[in-house]
Parts: structure tokens; sequence; C-alpha cells
């Protein structure tokens, strides 16, 4: 449309400057009338030749489409490589390569540049969930005209950031503070395939949604961390007591075990036992002596003792 409103209005002043040119000429002065031509002449072929081609010649890049429009009216696209359009009407080169963008949702601290800040998410008991997440989408190819007819260039802040938030805390109220995080991987995949199911009606595919950070109020940190050392501490007395509980079973079985051995001993001390032991010393080192029994007159030599007593049973 601009170019057309500055082509009209160089068009009238080269014929203005032509006329003045050629009025000039027939006046006798043909270097100020020829001027006059010239810069006329000049005028038309810069602005209406060479800003023309300039609009006219597009090259667009690898994944990437030129929306084209005439009048204000989206009225088609183009692929990606070397595209030409009239002078008069204007192109956008749009993406369809797979996009990110990250969204924070935590109003305790300023969002990083190109960051989407929002409030923060809320579990079942409205606890705060504060959480950083992205968003990898892409726009389909066939469907950029589409979407920029019925939507606009503004088609993410409009339907699908408002979605992100929308969804995401939709899922963390589903679960009680304590289990957000270990039910992260489940809020994930509900959010993406619940992104992807909304955002399909205006051809925008879900690549991939990722949780960076999930993180809740100091005081419930600190609450968690000392319920976790209170019964790690539970733990650690429990495990005490059933070591003392073993180490007395064991002393018990210990005792049983010596009783029921003193009792087999007490019961094995009989005197054909003891005989028999006594036997048994003096047949590995016999004593080299001869004595005397008490009331006998006979000498007895140990050895044949030994001898006549191994015998015996």
């Amino acid at each position: 449309m601009s170019y057309l409103i500055i082509s009209t209005i160089v068009v009238l002043v080269a014929v203005m400057a032509t006329l003045n040119g050629i009025g000039l000429r027939r006046q006798g002065k043909r270097d100020e009338g020829t001027a006059w031509i010239l810069a006329a002449a000049f005028g038309i072929v810069v602005v209406i030749g060479g800003w023309g081609a300039f609009r006219s010649f597009h090259s667009v890049n690898a994944g990437h489409v030129l929306v084209v429009r005439q009048f204000g009216e989206i009225i088609g696209q183009r692929p990606a490589g070397f595209q030409t359009i009239a002078p008069w009407q204007s192109a956008e080169e749009v993406s369809t390569q797979v996009e990110s963008q990250r969204f924070l949702m935590d109003d305790r601290t300023p969002p990083e540049a190109g960051v989407i800040p929002s409030g923060p998410a809320v579990s079942e008991e409205t606890q705060p969930v504060y959480a950083v997440v992205t968003l990898n989408y892409r726009v389909s190819e066939t469907a950029i005209q589409e979407l920029y007819t019925e939507v606009g260039p503004a088609f993410f802040d409009k339907v699908v950031a408002p979605r992100v938030f929308q969804v995401f805390k939709n899922e963390t109220v589903k679960f009680k503070s304590i289990n957000v995080a270990p039910n992260r991987e489940q809020i994930r995949t509900e959010v993406q395939e619940s992104l992807d199911r909304q955002l399909q009606g205006f051809s925008i595919d879900v690549v991939d949604f990722l949780i960076n950070d999930l993180k809740f109020p100091e005081e419930f940190t600190q609450a968690i961390e000392r319920k976790q050392v209170a019964t790690q501490d539970a733990l650690a007395a429990a495990q005490k007591v059933e070591q003392s509980k073993a180490e007395a079973q064991q002393e018990i079985e210990r005792a049983r075990g010596q009783a029921q051995a003193q009792r087999l001993r007490a019961s094995s001390l009989t005197d054909r036992n003891l005989q028999f032991e006594a036997l048994q010393i003096l047949k590995e080192a016999p004593p080299q002596i001869v004595f005397l029994p008490a009331g006998q007159g006979n000498l007895l030599d140990p050895s044949t003792f030994l001898r006549s007593a191994a015998t015996t049973p």
C-alpha cells in the first residue's frame, strides 16, 4: 500500500517537473529545462524501478515460508527459495522450524530476557508451586496462511502461551504438595498431550514439553527436610532395637547351647567312661614308672595294664 501511495506521488511530481522542464526549454532555457526533465526521470527510475525491484525479490531461507499480503489481505504463501512478488505486495518470512520458548511461573523474582512470566501454580492444598518449563513447538508449513488469517502474527501470545500456563496449573492442582515432585514425569506427559490436543486445531504441533525446575516455598521445603531427618532417625532407632533383639536372641541361643552341652557332659561322667578316658590318656603318653597299689603286694607294669585295658569295652 505504501509503495502505491509513494509511487503515485513520485509520478505526479515527475509529471509536473517534466512539464516545467518542457516549458523552460520552450522559453530557451534548454539546460535548465533538461535538468528538470532528467530529475523527473531519475526519480521515477529510482523509486518505481529500484524500490519496486527491491520489494519484489525475496530469498526465503530453508525452514521458512513467505506470507504474501496485498492491501492488508493475505493472498498466499511461498516456499523456501528465490521468490518474486508484485511491488505493491508485502511479504513476511515465517519460521516453520522447531521453536523453543521458556515460561516462568514464579512471582518472587523478575524473569530473564526472553522468558514469559506468570504467577505460580498451586497444589491440591493451594500450596504455591514455582516452576520453569520449556515448550518446543512447530507450525505446519501448509497452515501458515490460515493461521495468520484467523489468528494473526501474534498467534503465540494469543493461543499458545495462555494454554501452557493453564494446562500446567490444571495438572499440579491434582496432587498434594508432597506428591508434585515425585509425579513430575506424569505431570510433564499429561501437559504435553493436552497441549498437543488443544493446539492441533491451529495446526501447531507440540514437539516436546520440559519441566526445567520445580520449587516450593522455603518454609515447606524446610518442613519436608525436618520430616525426612526425623524419619531417618526413627529408622535408625528401629534398626538398633532390632539389632539389640537379635543380639539378645543370640545370647539366649548360646546359653541354651552351653547348658545342653553341660548336661550332655554331666550325663557322660560315669565311672567306666572316666576310667576309659584315663586309659586313653595313659595310652597316648604312658608313664615310665612302676607303682605299688595300696593294699597289694604286687608290682604292676602300666604298659601291661594298658594293653589289657584296651580290650575292655
